[in-house]
């Protein structure tokens, strides 16, 4: 019987990139079996070690920057610029794990009672399942592989189906910065395969950036296992304009907010929360951008919306949008899928989006910006935080004292001021109610797959 694929294709003109043959039940445990001799090694190597593979990934991806970004650009559709951007943030972060990781494990000391010596240690506990998207394909990877690679751990990462590709240079990446297999593993294998691995001795905690269907599924999973996890799942992030905000400043906030990787993005701004006394000016000029949008080839510096990662998002989307226009809203642009091959669909505006219309309680995770009006700033605080979600949150407006103040009351794990919910390797990264547990980036990223130990000595 021959193997099983992984087959890439290019959404911008259906065709296919390659194949990848995917592990058969043997070569999994042979998998998981060299992660075990990995993480019976890797977790005694001197921290200076660690340090000094993490600096030569973070170089590496820079060195690389440009062949990453066009892998990316040909399986999942990211703009090429836009993908050199995900380089960037990614070796910033393996770069925060590599510089601070001895003061992030330095024993803590306490006085207590009795005690001649107590402090807390953080432990490594085995290997740590990364079930990755594609939207992002080496952002969220290196998230949750740098810092438990920092605390001693192994890493084994399931990736999307759909970006094999990506995979396969993420892995080299690794390997030729010091993380031989065993000690970072690409399993290319099936969804059905998860289960399985997390209930193996080895897998210490899972973490996984998707759907909410997928995030249940791998927590009720942990769960069953007793192991933790951290789970990033989806958003319908706010945007609010003040009625003092820059209108020329807000539409460009929001366009960059939302429409940035063709809209496909957890943390994208996908609904715009305006006061009414700038709606019609910011609707007016936001129709006009997006009308303007440069449309095309991804590896074309001028392109700013590329295709959609697939065919059947793509058709998903679409469907969303018109049921959004038949309980009320307004198509004001867009809303159409382009007569091209490939996963193409226009940049959209809705307008007259209100609670109980899918632009508003759904979220649409691609090129379409939901435009909603708000009486006073207590009116978008109240409609911001009708969600089931609460990923990240936007505010603008030239009164930075009040911005903040509206901002420090969204039910958000990620609040800005006068920017989009950005990524810093400085951060945490992470949401709240269906948004998610856990956090990712910064030293808040580190050490939830870690064992936090007492050692107590007595007098």
């Amino acid at each position: 019987m021959s193997r099983k694929t992984l087959t890439a294709v290019n959404p911008a003109n259906d065709q296919v990139l390659g194949e990848h043959e995917m592990l058969d039940d043997a070569q999994l445990a042979e998998k998981l079996d060299q992660a075990r001799a990995g993480y019976a090694e890797f977790r005694h190597l001197p921290l200076a070690d660690r340090r000094q593979r993490l600096t030569a990934l973070a170089d590496l991806i820079d060195q690389h920057q440009r062949e990453m970004a066009e892998i990316i650009a040909h399986e999942m559709g990211k703009p090429f610029h836009q993908g050199i951007a995900e380089t960037q943030i990614s070796s910033a972060i393996v770069r925060f794990y590599a510089d601070n990781l001895e003061s992030l494990l330095k024993p803590q000391p306490r006085q207590v009672e009795g005690a001649q010596k107590a402090e807390i240690v953080h432990d490594p506990m085995g290997a740590v399942l990364g079930v990755m998207p594609w939207n992002y394909p080496l952002y969220q990877v290196v998230r949750f592989a740098a810092p438990n690679l920092a605390g001693g751990n192994v890493c084994l990462l399931k990736h999307a189906s759909n970006v094999p590709g990506c995979a396969k240079f993420i892995t080299k990446l690794f390997h030729d910065a010091g993380f031989k297999e065993g000690t970072f593993t690409w399993l290319p294998v099936g969804s059905d395969k998860v289960e399985g691995i997390i209930h193996d001795p080895l897998v210490c905690g899972v973490t996984l950036t998707g759907s909410e269907d997928a995030g249940r599924a791998v927590a009720k999973i942990a769960g069953e296992a007793i192991k933790p996890s951290v789970l990033e799942l989806g958003g319908i992030d706010p945007l609010i304009v003040l009625d003092d905000a820059d209108v020329d400043k807000a539409v460009e906030l929001a366009v960059n907010g939302r429409f940035d990787n063709t809209g496909q993005s957890c943390a994208a701004s996908k609904r715009l929360i305006v006061e009414r006394p700038m709606l019609e000016r910011f609707t007016e000029k936001l129709i006009d951008r997006v009308q303007k949008m440069r449309i095309g080839d991804p590896m074309d510096g001028d392109t700013e919306i590329g295709p959609m990662s697939r065919k059947d998002l793509r058709d998903d989307l679409h469907d969303q949008v018109q049921r959004a226009i038949k309980h009320g809203a307004q198509l004001e642009t867009g809303g159409e899928v382009l007569d091209r091959p490939g996963a193409w669909y226009a940049p959209t505006v809705l307008t007259n989006v209100a609670p109980g219309n899918p632009a508003f309680d759904e979220e649409l995770f691609g090129p379409v910006a939901s435009i909603i009006a708000a009486d006073d700033a207590e009116h978008a605080i109240e409609l911001a935080n009708n969600c089931r979600y609460g990923l990240g949150g936007t505010v603008v407006g030239q009164d930075v004292k009040r911005a903040e103040q509206v901002a420090r009351r969204l039910e958000v794990g990620m609040s800005f001021v006068n920017r989009p919910t950005t990524p810093f390797a400085e951060l945490p990264f992470g949401g709240v109610k269906e948004s998610g547990y856990g956090r990712e980036q910064s030293e808040y990223g580190f050490g939830a797959f870690l064992n936090v130990r007492t050692v107590y000595i007595a007098k």
